[in-house]
Parts: structure tokens; C-alpha cells; sequence
């Protein structure tokens, strides 16, 4: 009977262990074996997540960069093109120029009158918003660029008063990246010019 019994217990698909003890075939992960997967999981991920952090924070300040760009060169293009002065501020269709950047919101408008606000009857060009915004880029303007900045048909920038409207935005993402924040410098000539600046993580104002 025990001749007959064991290849019973081999085709039933069970071998003896170095331990004395008896193992599927089929066997799973050891415990041990289970703790390196997860160690080796945590170390990849802790690497993995800062990077591509990162990666999105520059993504962030170049959308945004390149978002402010269009719009100021699209402003000056339009004022050229159509004869008449078209301006640039902080703000949104529904409650016009605000000079507040904090939101990340800007417009683009014909402005006949020259006074840097939005009319009932001058039209909207162009309104955007700043990927990440609301804190995830900051955005800061001085000058012309605190109220509205006007190009005038000439291609030159001009501020409400009709002042030279030469001023700065700057672009910027709070985190540890180098650099962390783009200027966009406009000329009285009314040409935008681009500079990458290090606040080691910060965002000054202007």
C-alpha cells in the first residue's frame, strides 16, 4: 500500500521541502520576498514623484509663459493690423480690467477710447487664464501692466494716461525648481523681450 501511495502524492502535485514540510508546485511569494517588492516599490516611487513634480511645475511656467507671450504680441499685432488701440490687463469679460494677476486671468480688447477698460461696445480679441492658476503659478505685473497696458497703431506700448508704457510681467511657480520664474520685459517700442530668473522657490513680488 505505501509503494502505491506515493506517486499518488506526486501526481497530486506536492514535493518535499528542504525544511521537511510539504509545498504546492504552484507556490506563492515568501514573506520576505513580499517586503523587497514593497521596499523596492517605495524607493522607485519616492524618486519617481519628486521628479515628476518637477517636471509638471516647468511644464506650468512655460504654458503660462508662452500663454502671457501670445497674448502681448497678438495685442500689439492686432493695434498694428487694424489701425485702432487695443489694449492688454488683468481681468475677465464679465467684471473687465482689474490689475489683480492673482487670479491669473487677463484680456485682450479693442479700446477706441483709450482708457484701458472694457466698453459695452469694444470687442474682446482674446481672454486666457494661466494653466495652474490660482496659486500653482503666480503671476505679477508692474507699471502700465498694474492698470492696462495700450498699443497704439504705431506698435508701441503706451500706458492709460498715455504715458511710454514700458513694464514687466512676471511669471513664476513657488517650488524648488531652477529657474523658477520667466520675466516678460516690454519695451517702449512695444516688443516683449524674455528673461529666466532664480527666487530659490519664491515668488517676491514685483
Amino acid at each position: 500500500m505505501l509503494k502505491e501511495e506515493r506517486p499518488a502524492r506526486r501526481r497530486a502535485g506536492f514535493s518535499r521541502g528542504h525544511a521537511g514540510s510539504w509545498h504546492g508546485a504552484a507556490g506563492g511569494f515568501s514573506l520576505i520576498e513580499l517586503m523587497v517588492a514593497v521596499t523596492v516599490a517605495a524607493v522607485l516611487l519616492a524618486i519617481a514623484i519628486p521628479a515628476f513634480s518637477s517636471m509638471m511645475a516647468r511644464n506650468q511656467l512655460a504654458a503660462a509663459s508662452n500663454d502671457l507671450r501670445g497674448a502681448l504680441m497678438s495685442a500689439r499685432q492686432a493695434a498694428v493690423m487694424q489701425g485702432r488701440p487695443v489694449s492688454l490687463c488683468a481681468g475677465t469679460p464679465e467684471t473687465g480690467c482689474s490689475g489683480d494677476w492673482s487670479r491669473g486671468e487677463w484680456l485682450v480688447f479693442h479700446d477706441a477710447d483709450h482708457d484701458g477698460d472694457l466698453g459695452a461696445d469694444e470687442k474682446l480679441v482674446r481672454h486666457g487664464q494661466a494653466v495652474g492658476g490660482g496659486g500653482a503659478v503666480v503671476i505679477d505685473g508692474n507699471g502700465p501692466l498694474r492698470t492696462a497696458l495700450v498699443y497704439v497703431p504705431l506698435g508701441h506700448a503706451e500706458r492709460v494716461s498715455g504715458a511710454f508704457g514700458a513694464g514687466r510681467l512676471r511669471v513664476c511657480v513657488p517650488r524648488d525648481i531652477s529657474p523658477n520664474a520667466n520675466e516678460l520685459v516690454i519695451s517702449i517700442s512695444g516688443r516683449v523681450r524674455r528673461q529666466s530668473l532664480d527666487f530659490d522657490g519664491e515668488c517676491p513680488a514685483l
